[in-house]
Formats: C-alpha cells, structure tokens, sequence
C-alpha cells in the first residue's frame, strides 16, 4: 500500500500523566504505509500532561500536533476541536489513558476500509482492564456479530472508542444535543453509521483502561442509565425511518432499567417518575408484562409486594429476599 493516505490520531487528555507515554508509543509504533498525524487535545490538565506532550513532540515535530487551553472545555467541546482539526483521510480513537497493542492495528483497519467501501468504519475487540485491581475483562465487545448498521447499534454502544479508524467526514458538524453528553463513543458510533455499517474485527488490538475516577468509572447505574435515556430520545430526528422502532424498543428498555435502578438506590420518586413515563410510551405492549407488573408493584405497594414475595419463597421453599 503506497503511502498515499493519511490517517489522524485523536488522543483526548485530562490528567493522563501517568498513561500517556503508553498511549502515544502504541500510535508511533504503528507499522503503516500511510502517513500518521497525532492531534493531542489536552483539556486543562491540573498534571504533567502536557509536558509529556510536549517531550514527545519535540522528538516527532512534523507528526504531533498540540491543542491546549487556558480554561476547561469539557469533554465533547475538547473533542469537537480535536475533530476538526483532523485533515487526514481516515480518523483514529486513542484517549490519553487507553492504548493500543498492535503494531499492525491501523494498517489492518485501513486495509479493510480500502477494499470495502461502503463500510463506514472499522473498529476490534479490546480488553477492558480495571485500574483498581488490574483484572482483566473481555474481550469486548462480548458479541460475535461483525457488522452494525444503525438499527443494531442503537441497541448499546459496541464498539469501543479506542479501537475505531472511521472515514473523515462523514459527517460534517455535531448535534447540538452531542454537547450535553458525558461521553462521545455512541454518537460517533451512529453518526458514522448513517453513511454504512460498522465492522468490528475480532482481533483483540487495544487496551480500554477502566478507571473509577474517569468520566464513566465509579458512578451510579442511574447515571449510565440516564445518558442513554437521553440520548435515545436525542437521536432519534437522526436516524432513518426503519431505525425507529429499534429507537423505541431500547429506549423503553433504558427508561424500565433506569426506574429499578432509582429503586435500587432508594430513590422511589424518581423511580415512580420513570415509571410514568413508561405507562405514556406505552411500556406494556412492549415490555413483558411481568416485569413491567413486578416494578410497578415494588413502587406502589412495596409492603404488599415483600409480604408476597416472602410468602411465594416460603412456598417454594426459597430463602426470603431482602
């Protein structure tokens, strides 16, 4: 493959001055035929961050390229900028605190999207590695389908954003919802989707390193759960017509689990509230109907609810629940 394309890295930091060096030695050590530019967006790190930037830049001037800032942009806003500086012919995922494993990762990828043009993107397994203890989950995603178009994609996000390589331009400007997200993955997923299915290789090239003080890690079912409540309903002035029903399935599916996890938490309002909104999105012709019947029981009537439950264990002869 003459070295005639050329590809442009994202790496998104914010105090990733501990990860960054693996991060930026998995890009460099890339074996492609094809130019590789590495765009640093660094969102005001309070760390040494931009000063591994930096040190690395001043050993590859003509292939990295900083973006800092004098204040912080939050996550998406940084992206944005980082999105639209790429020139390159093709785009590639890599946060700060992420890395890839395969020096032949890009040149695979590209090889893919050459020879099938109407796939949109191409992204592989990683394996997802805990920060805390240093297990090791996966790979993932833990799915042997190979191809997403946008119907099945709006199922969850699949693939991972560190293993992506995505024609530029597909798109050419973000929703304005895209800026009120948490994380950008899902999006860049469907929005590339629109322009062709998603392959995902079921090589596993990369690493996503989970981190309990990072933008997902550590937080509260609830709060996963309400970021994609939200962005099912955004998305859906988005997506073609055949897509819809998909939309509303899972966004029903995302409304039930978001209202048990509020319960869960002992949050009964807002578990009520979500509830609610099931009964007007019609929940119950697509819901089954016993779960729908169980959460709406443990919200109205939760003393009645353990009292049958306990009675139906005894029954059975099964430990009470709590």
């Amino acid at each position: 493959m003459k070295q005639t394309r050329k590809i442009s890295v994202i790496v998104i930091t914010y105090n990733h001055e501990k990860y960054l060096s693996q991060a930026l030695n998995g890009i460099l050590n890339q074996k492609i035929e094809a130019q590789i530019e590495i765009i640093i967006a660094d969102d005001c790190s309070t760390d040494g961050t931009l000063n591994v930037a930096r040190s690395y830049q001043s050993n590859y001037p003509s292939q990295i390229k900083i973006l800092s800032t004098a204040r912080n942009l939050g996550h998406t806003r940084n992206y944005q900028r980082a999105w639209e500086a790429a020139d390159g012919d093709y785009i590639a995922h890599c946060d700060g605190d992420d890395y890839w494993t395969s020096p032949e990762k890009l040149s695979k990828q590209l090889e893919f999207l050459e020879s099938n043009p109407n796939y949109s993107c191409c992204a592989h397994k990683v394996w997802a590695i805990s920060e805390e203890d240093g297990s090791k989950h996966g790979p993932v995603p833990r799915t042997e389908v190979d191809s997403f178009d946008t119907e099945a994609l709006l199922e969850a996000c699949f693939p991972h954003n560190c293993s992506l390589l995505f024609r530029n331009r597909i798109f050419t400007k973000f929703p304005d919802f895209f800026f009120a997200l948490t994380g950008h993955d899902w999006c860049i997923d469907i929005l590339n989707s629109l322009g062709g299915p998603i392959k995902i290789m079921p090589e596993v090239m990369g690493v996503w390193r989970m981190r309990t003080n990072g933008l997902w890690g550590g937080k509260k079912p609830s709060f996963h759960l309400e970021h994609n409540v939200f962005f099912l309903k955004e998305i859906k002035p988005f997506i073609p017509q055949s897509a819809l029903p998909a939309q509303k399935k899972h966004l029903l599916r995302h409304y039930f689990l978001l209202s048990c996890a509020y319960l869960e938490e002992g949050s009964i309002v807002k578990a009520n509230e979500i509830l609610i909104e099931l009964k007007n999105l019609t929940a119950l012709m697509t819901l089954p109907k016993r779960q729908f019947l169980s959460l709406w029981a443990r919200i109205k009537y939760p003393s009645l609810y353990q009292s049958l439950r306990s009675l139906r264990n005894q029954m059975l002869g099964e430990p009470p629940t709590a």
